[in-house]
């Protein structure tokens, strides 16, 4: 099989992926490029507004795009352009989940295609800091890019797939797959999560202190652990600064909100201590320092910035009649809530009311809801108020702490016990130096060092002592 492949690239309307307004595709056969395609496309119901930002990037309007195909009609256009290639895109998370939102909100089928990212490729094999598209195809000699021009982009994106192949001395996708340093750059999800650009502290976005205080992102402190299915960290992060959070990159003793990806962590055997470091630091903080903390689904961060598709909201109405957040100190054998029938109020038990026992209040029976407020696929996501989520947060105040064991006793009193004894240490030490108490010099030198280092770990020991 030669190197044949359809790039792929659309500009949108607005933050929402599913505000498609161009897409251009250009296809290669046996290494060639053979042909292009490209239109504008009237964004689907509910994301019609063009943004200032995006309308500075693309220089499309709302008026542009006035008389322009719908998503519906493209979609069926891009398939047939397509056909059965693979489709490469330069970072494909982005366009794949244009794609599929757009798919999502119109009742369009998504379709099954392997997608490759030229961004990974690109940095696999040319190990640039700035795999941007324009920095790529400078360093490969690429020139005619007019950046945000979805034609060109992926005209670009085509030459760069097929520069790095000619610098490999390879003709096929099995051959590039071959020479590639890093073979996951050519997974099927298009992305690993570890290519993503590397984000540090002072590149987070500020909060939006003018974003709805309603929101229940609002004022949270949110960090995010795993890889997300439709956005990048960055955009991730900037969506919930958008909304008033304060991101941060590990998880802290401000954090309230942990995001875990890749996993649905209300499911019945999920285990926050044996997650990802930021999991288990949040299990710590939880746990031992009775801090609040959210876990928060993937699902539940794309409902709470607005932007869930229908059938992820209803995946989530689904999941929250069967399960239930899980405390991380409560075993996993207690936590599947247990259905029991509900009284309609004249002594019959209804089958179509589900009420679930709390196993931490296994008293209070729970009722299962029945109307989520899922949106239909007519109505507009701009102004659709999103549910509130039905996971309260972990370690609420009527939970209680799990008991110490043996062990953290025996700790905590050793640490104590120790506490005492360098404060006593230290007292004598000062007041031995206070009553002039005569030393010769290396002698007073040593004692006065010794103080300074007993006093400095019965600050540490005390502390220590403290947060057990």
């Amino acid at each position: 099989m030669g190197l044949d492949f359809t790039a792929v690239d659309f500009e949108t309307a607005n933050g929402k992926r599913a505000s498609v307004c161009s897409v251009g595709m250009t296809k290669v056969r046996n290494g060639k490029i053979v042909d292009h395609a490209s239109w504008l496309i009237k964004p689907p119901n509910g994301f019609t507004t063009f943004a200032e930002r995006n309308i500075a990037i693309h220089n499309i309007t709302e008026a542009d795009v006035a008389n322009a195909p719908s998503w519906v009609e493209s979609a069926a256009r891009i398939r047939d352009f397509i056909d059965n290639d693979i489709v490469v895109a330069h970072y494909a998370p982005f366009d794949k989940s244009v794609w599929r939102q757009a798919s999502e909100w119109s009742g369009v089928d998504f379709g099954d295609f392997l997608w490759i990212c030229s961004r990974d490729l690109a940095k696999a094999h040319l190990g640039l800091e700035d795999c941007s598209l324009p920095s790529v195809a400078d360093s490969l000699g690429i020139t005619g890019l007019d950046h945000h021009n979805a034609a060109s982009d992926a005209a670009v994106c085509a030459q760069i797939v097929l520069a790095l192949a000619q610098r490999a001395g390879v003709s096929s996708w099995v051959d590039l797959d071959t020479v590639t340093p890093r073979k996951t750059a050519l997974s099927p999800s298009g992305r690993p999560y570890s290519s993503e650009p590397s984000i540090k502290k002072g590149d987070l976005p500020e909060p939006n202190l003018d974003a709805d205080p309603t929101n229940e992102l609002f004022g949270q402190g949110l960090t995010i652990t795993g890889g997300f299915e439709l956005l990048g960290r960055r955009e991730a992060f900037q969506l919930a600064a958008s909304f008033g959070a304060n991101v941060q990159l590990s998880t802290t003793r401000k954090t309230t909100i942990l995001v875990i990806c890749g996993e649905n962590p209300h499911a019945p055997g999920f285990n926050l201590s044996r997650g990802t470091t930021k999991a288990r630091k949040a299990y710590e903080y939880i746990t031992e320092r009775t801090q609040k903390i959210r876990i928060m689904s993937e699902a539940e961060f794309y409902i709470a910035v607005g932007m869930a598709p229908p059938s992820m909201l209803e995946a989530n109405r689904i999941d929250a009649q069967i399960t239930r957040p899980l405390s991380p100190h409560i075993s996993s054998s207690t936590q599947e809530s247990i259905a029991v029938p509900a009284n309609n109020g004249n002594g019959i038990d209804d089958p179509a009311s589900t009420a679930t026992t709390d196993p931490i209040n296994s008293d209070v029976p729970r009722l299962a809801p029945q109307n989520s407020g899922v949106p239909s696929r007519t109505q507009p996501l701009d102004n659709f108020q999103s549910p509130v989520s039905t996971h309260p947060r972990i370690n609420s105040a009527s939970e209680t702490r799990t008991p110490s064991s043996p062990r953290r006793t025996v700790s905590r009193v050793a640490f104590v016990a120790m506490a005492w004894i360098l404060a006593i240490a230290t007292v004598f030490a000062l007041l031995c130096t206070a009553a002039g108490y005569s030393f010769d010099a290396a002698a007073g030198t040593t004692f006065l060092v010794s103080s300074v280092i007993l006093g400095t770990g019965c600050f540490y020991a005390f502390r220590a002592a403290k947060r057990k």
